[in-house]
């Protein structure tokens, strides 16, 4: 998933509409948002020169002042939002709070969400030389989750997607551009699916453990300038490098004596399908299962040609026609790790930030089933911040910090 972009994007809804925007709104939580729903994204930045709170309270009330297709001001009440001109005052007040010890560093941010108040999209916690945001999952994605973090901390005033925010429902736009301008792509994803069920993947076969989640944890490194550079170079023109990491993740939870499962996944941001000049504030990523059986270069090709057919796209559109009859889910998972990528790409929207030395982004987040293993990768001022979230009921955590130091100490050295 790639999160570093324009903050002018997405600019069609402008003057008068924006005007009738800010008026009181309500509605239900659609559909691909309510896939979110329990999951909170959790956000760590340091170390800062932290504004005076006062300064952090009058951006938030700026952002939520947007209007509702900016979404940042609406309030939760259960399957429906609610945006209320009339008390966004108080709002940007409940919103800003002092960042508790216990819910910083590695240890603590996981936990942060424990401070939110249920009916808020977000909050931030204001530390001695640390920031901290969490948002409701529900709200958005990591992209609206960085472009808050910039909005209220850089000083800079609200990035143009907040202005310019429309929230008419992005995935008719994707799907047009992508299937109705380019038919043979439909082909293409009928032709593959059909081909691979002619071929299925051996079913899982080893251990299981129950299904339900224990207590979220989180372990980060810093991935230097000269190896980050290194791993992008060795990966240009041969697999694209979100691929070639998760396959250097699985690798060190191997090395370190974790099972870990022939299958894993990497988060697509399907913003690269919707028309140029056109983006969203909304949830739009999908997880995108990659088969890591057949080896690097195959599943290099196999991905590349996923992307550009827009299968990842396809996939949440099935998703979402089926939820409704869908199987209840499994009540046990694989004991075996599933190892899981998720790319935000440059931050450079954050790199205004009031920054006291070199800058560490940390960013919590649930993984994708209970034996998923998320590392979720940001660049900043040119190093790679690696934060890998995982169960620790489930898995040891001296374990994964020691799979986290290998991947950012010697990425090229876990590749084939």
């Amino acid at each position: 998933m790639v999160i570093a972009r324009d903050e002018e994007t997405g600019a069609e809804v402008r003057g008068p509409g924006l005007v009738a925007a800010r008026g009181a709104a309500s509605g239900r939580v659609l559909g691909r948002d309510r896939l979110s729903a329990g999951v909170y994204i959790s956000v760590e930045l340091s170390p800062l020169v932290v504004p005076e709170r006062a300064a952090v309270v009058d951006a938030v009330r700026t952002l939520i002042g947007m209007g509702a297709a900016a979404r940042a001001g609406r309030t939760f009440d259960g399957a429906r939002w609610r945006y209320d001109p009339e008390a966004l005052d108080g709002q940007a007040e409940r919103m800003v709070r002092q960042l508790p010890a216990a819910y910083a560093g590695d240890a603590g941010l996981p936990r942060l969400r424990e401070a939110i108040t249920p009916d808020l999209p977000f909050m931030v916690f204001l530390g001695d030389d640390r920031a901290s945001l969490c948002i409701d999952h529900r709200l958005g994605d990591g992209f609206l989750g960085v472009m808050l973090t910039a909005g209220i901390l850089s000083g800079r005033g609200a990035p143009g997607v907040f202005a310019s925010a429309r929230d008419a429902d992005p995935l008719p736009a994707a799907l047009n551009a992508t299937f109705l301008h380019h038919p043979g792509r439909a082909v293409d994803v009928v032709r593959d699916r059909l081909a691979e069920r002619r071929t299925p993947r051996p079913a899982y076969t080893g251990d299981t453990v129950p299904a339900e989640r224990g207590s979220l944890d989180l372990v980060t490194g810093i991935m230097g300038p000269d190896t980050y550079r290194s791993i992008a170079a060795w990966s240009r023109g041969r697999v694209p490098p979100t691929l070639a990491m998760m396959f250097a993740l699985r690798e060190a939870l191997r090395r370190v004596g974790l099972p870990v499962m022939d299958e894993g996944s990497i988060l697509v941001d399907l913003r690269r399908y919707l028309p140029s000049g056109r983006s969203t504030l909304a949830n739009f990523v999908v997880g995108h299962p990659i088969d890591t059986a057949a080896g690097l270069d195959a599943a290099g090709a196999g991905f590349s040609r996923d992307l550009h057919t827009g299968r990842p796209l396809a996939a949440l559109t099935a998703g979402l026609l089926t939820r409704g009859w869908r199987r209840p889910p499994a009540a046990s998972a694989p004991a075996a790790a599933k190892p899981i990528v998720s790319d935000m790409g440059f931050l450079r929207a954050l790199e205004p930030l009031p920054w006291a030395g070199e800058g560490t982004v940390r960013v919590s987040v649930d993984p994708a089933g209970r034996n998923g293993i998320t590392a979720l990768t940001a660049v900043l001022q040119r190093r790679l911040n690696v934060s890998m979230s995982f169960d620790a009921s489930l898995y040891d955590r001296s374990t994964i910090a020691a799979a986290c130091e290998l991947l950012c100490r010697d990425p090229k050295g876990l590749l084939p």
